[in-house]
């Protein structure tokens, strides 16, 4: 059976530990291409044939620990698509960065014929090769895998395990059994509503499509039966030719069964990568659980729903025989619950590799404690100790692992900020602009608040002060004139941008996306249900195949929509509500094509000119003074062009210019009052922060404490190292602007407290 659904529920959270290993030679180095340059990820480096190895990360990194007694052997190189490389490991410097360069081949389809063959007898034949093509005696590899989980892109949840597989081999029908080395997990606690998502040994196991065949979804009889299966040809898989067959589930099939790829070598017949996700035909059939989980989750009142699950499944060839090489999986789960309520979705990553087989074993012989194939690994303990991870050979991250771990760790001891700081404040005499200045150096003093902050009551600015560096490493305070890029506050911009041309005559919120971009794959979906997130276009910036194109590159807007802004919806465009930075990307293009001009051109001549915000822009503006440089997990911000998120985010501004706006927003110097109104009205309910969602603002309902009594509009902003909070207000003409340059920070408890002082309560 595949694991399709590997993550489940933790009812408790902690932190176990580390432990020992020794690996005398490290080899670090880039796999790029040699055409274009460009960072090949997924590429796998591995001691020919030994089973020891590694794969590149998205940035094409990679860290590979091997044993003196392979000094002597050869490194090889492969990815899809490109010539394999080899090189003696004696000939490489272990102290350098190895820069190793792919040569492109051709991968079109071959002129062989294979028409007349049929993929079902194909695939039967691979299984009987089975005994002949994977290693049938007893062996035992050594693996590791990361998991992450984010919410709304931010890190929710850590965990990584080093552990030894001993299997029976893979003609024998008895299950692994897995071993743990170290593991550590840690969560937050809030953002994670006291749920993780973890791995069972028997979720590992089942990975292992091959050694689980019998039961497989789509490889058992009865999968076999459900699918169908399509030979696309014969193409160069990393130096070997092999079958491509793509697969579906059958049409008029109401259950949750799989689509896909898979790679068989012509010769041999063995199975070499199996790439898989559930099928959107059958996705609406998807249940969670089984009989017994979901009635547990009734009891407590929780509703899970799959939003999807895909798994990319590869081998190697170690000697003359096969065996498991790595696994890619990316799971969506949608997390809800009335009683407690909360709704938000966890979008998880797996990263497990094999890093070393050894064939000699015909018993087990672990470093580790057996754990049972339906015990989760994240619930164990094992021995610390904090060089582990650094002597592992195991795949690089595309972040900092450690400043994560870290981070997680702040956030669930910022939690506690919010109750040591009451009973302080209850000491303070009855000051409001001394209660918050008090407030926010308590947070900066302890790590959580580093920037600019701007608080205001009809009477004017009653604090205007900023809490540590610009930039640290030139030691410059920040202040007031400081500009940072504010993220996803860029959203009410491009909206009012969207009205203005309604206003004028140049659109129409009911018009279609069709009708500005011809051509376009989801031209049915109405502007009205882009400003309002309920398009159903998935969300660009959380795909992270996209990701890394986005960051190394810069695309112009058309470009965006083209590449990145066109997969299919998720749901029928105006029933749900998603939020989707896609939607906003498509909206900036839409406001060029009716006003005429490009989209930063329109937000200056519209909003930042008449508001007197003369230290705003979007984009990226190379010549613009006092900025604030940003910081994720302790180090800068990796750089990427700011314009790749025109219309969802992009703007930089100051604390001092978005009063302006704020005055130009009251004023309603930038709509008709009518207009102004339209755009603050509920359109949908965003579960995640307990908000109504209007046309680029959200109305707070539960979470802040004031909104018993009084109406708080607000939008914060995500931006790599750049957090933001505007919250507005409109009864009383209260007014808080959080600009942070230093990542993440507890903006909503701060924003709740700022609130409660300035009303009194």
């Amino acid at each position: 059976m595949l694991n399709r659904y590997y993550p489940f529920i933790l009812f408790t959270l902690g932190m176990p530990a580390l432990t020992r290993a020794q690996a005398p030679v490290e080899i670090r180095g880039q796999v790029s291409s040699a055409s274009g340059k460009t960072p090949l990820p997924g590429a796998n480096i591995t001691v020919n044939r030994t089973g020891t190895g590694t794969i590149s990360n998205s940035l094409g990194e990679f860290r590979l620990v091997i044993s003196r007694s392979t000094a002597n052997d050869t490194l090889r190189i492969s990815s899809m698509g490109y010539g394999v490389k080899y090189l003696p490991l004696a000939a490489l410097d272990a102290g350098a960065v190895q820069h190793i360069e792919l040569d492109p081949v051709s991968v079109g389809l071959k002129e062989v014929v294979v028409a007349a063959k049929d993929p079902v007898k194909l695939i039967r034949s691979a299984i009987r090769k089975i005994p002949d093509n994977y290693i049938t005696k007893p062996h035992q590899v050594r693996g590791f895998y990361r998991n992450t989980s984010t919410r709304d892109q931010d890190y929710m949840q850590l965990s990584e395990a080093v552990f030894d597989m001993y299997n029976r081999g893979y003609a024998d029908k008895k299950e692994n059994d897995l071993y743990l080395v170290q593991v550590r997990y840690i969560s937050d606690e809030k953002a994670s509503h006291g749920l993780g998502l973890g791995l069972k040994p028997s979720n590992l196991i089942a990975y292992d499509v091959v050694k689980e065949i019998s039961t497989n979804d789509i490889f058992s009889e009865e999968g076999l039966r459900n699918h169908r299966f399509t030979i696309r040809g014969v193409v160069d898989y990393k130096g070997m030719p092999a079958y491509e067959i793509t697969f579906d589930q059958r049409e008029g099939l109401k259950k949750s069964l799989y689509r896909g790829k898979l790679f068989i070598d012509t010769e041999e017949l063995a199975f070499l990568e199996i790439d898989y996700a559930l099928s959107p035909a059958g996705l609406p059939y998807n249940v969670y659980g089984d009989g017994a989980m979901r009635a547990l989750l009734a009891v407590l009142n929780i509703q899970i729903e799959m939003r999807g699950d895909a798994a990319k499944v590869e081998y190697q060839k170690v000697g003359d025989r096969w065996v498991l090489s790595h696994v890619v999986g990316n799971t969506s789960l949608n997390f809800r619950s009335k009683k407690k309520q909360y709704d938000f979705t966890a979008n998880s990553r797996l990263d497990y590799i094999i890093t070393s087989v050894d064939t000699t074993r015909a018993t087990p012989a672990p470093e580790g404690k057996h754990v049972g194939r339906n015990k989760f690994i994240e619930f164990q303990t094992t021995p610390q100790d904090a060089e582990f991870w650094r002597r592992n050979t195991i795949i690089l991250p595309d972040f900092d692992a450690e400043a994560v771990a870290a981070l997680l760790k702040a956030r669930n001891e910022s939690n506690n900020l919010k109750k040591r700081v009451e009973p302080q404040l209850r000491r303070l005499p009855a000051n409001p602009e001394l209660r918050i200045d008090s407030m926010l150096s308590f947070y900066h003093r302890n790590g959580q608040f580093n920037g600019t902050a701007l608080i205001k009551t009809a009477k004017g600015v009653l604090l205007s002060k900023s809490y540590g560096y610009a930039d640290k490493e030139r030691l410059l305070a920040a202040d007031s004139n400081t500009r940072y890029r504010i993220g996803s506050l860029s959203k009410p911009f491009t909206a009012i941008v969207v009205l203005q041309l309604a206003q004028e005559g140049k659109l129409s919120l009911q018009d279609t996306v069709g009708k500005f971009l011809p051509g376009y794959v989801n031209g049915q979906v109405t502007i009205e249900q882009l400003l309002s997130h309920r398009s159903g276009i998935p969300n660009y910036t959380a795909n992270n195949e996209y990701l890394p194109q986005i960051m190394r590159s810069t695309f112009s807007l058309k470009e965006l929509v083209a590449r990145f802004c066109s997969d299919s919806t998720e749901f029928a465009p105006g029933t749900q509500f998603r939020y989707s930075n896609s939607g906003y990307v498509l909206l900036a293009l839409i406001a060029e094509t009716a006003g005429g001009k490009p989209f930063p051109q329109l937000l200056e001549e519209r909003i930042f000119i008449p508001a007197g915000m003369n230290d705003t822009y979007a984009g990226t503006d190379t010549t613009a003074e006092r900025k604030a440089t940003g910081y994720l997990y302790d180090g800068p911000e990796p750089a990427y062009n700011a314009g790749n998120t025109l219309g969802s985010g992009s703007i930089t501004s100051t604390a001092a210019d978005l009063v302006k706006w704020n005055k130009a927003l009251a004023d309603n110097l930038l709509l008709p009052e009518a207009q102004m109104t339209e755009l603050f009205k509920p359109r949908a309910e965003y579960t995640d922060w307990d908000a109504w969602y209007g046309y680029g603002w959200m109305t707070d309902q539960r979470l802040f404490k004031v909104s018993k009594t009084h109406k708080i509009v607000y939008h914060p902003g995500t931006d790599f190292g750049f957090y933001t909070m505007f919250a507005r207000q409109p009864d009383n003409g209260n007014l808080v602007i959080l600009l942070s340059n230093m990542g993440d920070f507890p903006r909503f408890d701060l924003t709740d407290l700022i609130l409660a002082e300035l009303n009194g309560d």
